[in-house]
């Protein structure tokens, strides 16, 4: 009797589902809301109308807008205000539903309303833009917003976990005076993907919430604006972090010129840890083309990533500000920067510029100078007991501009090649050198254990290729303290009898005949206590690397599990070569 109550309520659960069946709804601008906007010919007119708490879409719903010019249009999205609700979609089309495939949208583009609908007061002290708030489960995608007061704001009354996402956004000319393109406040979990935004005057993403993700996107600045008051205003953040567990990916910024503003690329600031930049490049920023700024910002990663300089002066690559500590910079490279490595303090957090920084396996070429302990703002803060382990450097006019005090700092397995001089400032610097080949300066080479004076034999010095020749002097001259466990390239160290000095681990010229995989299904991630792998995988071995580079765990792969239990909380690389791949992939333990 038991069974057949179950399986009679069982029945009516399905039956009530099929009943929520999904609805298809359209906007274009020959339609009129008093339309039932359930076909393209009796299509609502305003997206506005399509996103608020008058019409009828539902949980689980679409809505598609046709390609066209909206005008202004102050969208507030008055749905789904339960963590349980279907996920609701606004995309944009061109001529029929779906038929955006694609985002072509580059650098130099104009809006065109005749490919994407186009959100467009031509104010920009007017119009809202997109605002959703404390709604759960919704998608925009393939819309334009242009010449407009806002963009796209996730404003949430307190933290959710608002499962947001944008995709194929196309952002230009947003806001006077200090106006953000997209905003996510006390919001977690959301997903921006394949965004160009040219021109906001506060920032690019302002991200406060946890657990995001943001790939794929483009961000520039070419203008400085005259507001109001008769001051000019640019772009100020490209990307800004201010929480936990996010992940920008493959993203660029770019500072177009010698604009007002002077650009702060992507950085991390407030109480921002846990968060992971990879294979991002940002161009020409004065702030900090990456940037870690707040004693509260800890234990962030910045991976594979450039910082590019040669248009304004005094662009630096890496900015660490107001006592942000412990914090990782993997295989990053800075060309062509004034500042590789900038330590400074303007007092807003903390009474000291930041320590227990490591740069693992960078390349800093073609720089005034390769640290800078600059000046700017209270010049007798310290910066102590940062490393830089297995870097090489090339080409700089001086190692250090020294204007604040420094402690406790050590250059351990790096290559310093073809530097002018030591040092301009008017501080000393007390940074200790350990295992380091020092070739071809324009000053004394320091004492220290390990320390050698020789042509390190790059590859190409002139190209820019830093591997060793096979009779480099610097192949197994390192040592294992501290160091990384990969290279530049993700070779394992040490490949011979010892560590080499510099970026490039020397493997004999051998090739990895494998396919990479970063992508690979780990699951749930982040995690507590365990992840889970595909199936191809067990019996496979494995290492996970912690951001300092060290390798905190290894093992063979059983059950298609592996256990985290052990493990602090943070970000690792899980390693594992089978007989076809090699597996790169970020994991979070919770």
């Amino acid at each position: 009797m038991k069974t057949n109550k179950l399986l009679l309520i069982l029945i009516m659960i399905l039956a009530t589902i099929s009943l929520q069946a999904q609805t298809t709804y359209y906007v274009s601008l020959n339609g009129n809301d008093s339309n039932d906007g359930l076909t393209e010919t009796t299509a609502w007119r305003t997206i506005a109308y399509a996103a608020s708490s008058s019409s009828p879409v539902s949980p689980g719903d679409t809505v598609y807008i046709k390609a066209g010019d909206y005008g202004q249009e102050d969208i507030f999205i008055d749905k789904n205000y339960a963590p349980s609700d279907a996920r609701i979609s606004f995309i944009g089309y061109q001529n029929s539903p779906s038929d955006i495939t694609s985002f072509n949208f580059n650098y130099g583009d104009n809006v065109d309303a005749s490919l994407m609908p186009l959100i467009n007061p031509n104010d920009r002290t007017a119009g809202e833009g997109i605002n959703i708030s404390d709604s759960y489960n919704i998608t925009i995608k393939n819309i334009q917003i242009a010449n407009c007061l806002g963009g796209i704001s996730i404003w949430n009354t307190n933290t959710i976990n608002s499962n947001i996402i944008l995709e194929n956004i196309f952002f230009q000319n947003i806001g006077w005076d200090y106006s953000t393109a997209v905003t996510i406040k006390e919001g977690n979990n959301n997903t921006i993907n394949n965004c160009l935004i040219v021109n906001a005057t506060g920032a690019g993403m302002d991200v406060w919430g946890n657990d995001n993700q943001i790939s794929n996107c483009k961000i520039y600045s070419d203008e400085s604006q005259q507001i109001p008051d008769g001051t000019y205003t640019s772009m100020d953040y490209y990307i800004v972090l201010k929480g936990d567990n996010n992940i920008v990916s493959n993203s660029y910024a770019e500072r177009v010129g010698d604009i007002e503003d002077v650009g702060h690329g992507f950085e991390i600031k407030e109480s921002g840890e846990h968060n992971l930049f990879e294979n991002c490049t940002v161009k020409n920023m004065i702030g900090g083309c990456f940037s870690v700024r707040w004693a509260a910002v800890q234990n962030n990663e910045f991976r594979n990533c450039t910082a590019l300089g040669g248009v304004s002066t005094n662009v630096t690559a890496f900015m660490i500000r107001e006592g942000a500590s412990h914090n990782t910079f993997n295989n990053c490279i800075s060309d062509s920067c004034n500042a590789g490595i900038s330590f400074i303090l303007a007092g807003e957090d903390a009474n000291y510029c930041g320590e227990y920084n490591t740069f693992n396996n960078c390349i800093f070429k073609n720089a005034d100078w390769v640290i800078d302990l600059n000046p700017y703002f209270y010049n007798s803060a310290t910066a102590d007991n940062n490393l830089l382990m297995n870097c090489t450097i090339d080409n700089a006019n001086y190692l250090f501009n020294c204007e604040r005090p420094n402690s406790g700092n050590q250059f351990i397995n790096c290559i310093i090649s073809n530097v002018a001089d030591f040092l301009t400032g008017s501080n000393n610097s007390t940074f200790t050198y350990q295992y380091c080949n020092f070739f071809n300066n324009g000053f004394t080479s320091p004492t220290g254990t390990g320390n050698i004076s020789a042509d390190p034999l790059f590859a190409n010095q002139s190209a820019g290729d830093y591997h060793l020749q096979a009779n480099s002097p610097c192949i197994d001259a390192g040592t294992s303290s501290n160091a990384p466990a990969t290279d530049f390239e993700g070779t394992t160290r040490p490949q011979g009898s010892g560590f080499d000095m510099g970026a490039y681990e020397y493997n004999n010229g051998a090739s990895i005949n494998k396919e990479m995989l970063t992508n690979i299904v780990v699951y749930p991630n982040p995690a507590n206590d365990k992840i889970y792998l595909p199936a191809q995988f067990n019996n496979a071995t494995y290492s996970i690397i912690n951001i300092s580079g060290q390798i905190v765990k290894t093992g063979t792969i059983k059950n298609q599990k592996i256990s985290l239990s052990r493990l602090s909380k943070g970000i690792y690389t899980l390693k594992i070569a089978d007989t076809n791949h090699i597996v790169n992939s970020k994991i979070i333990k919770q």
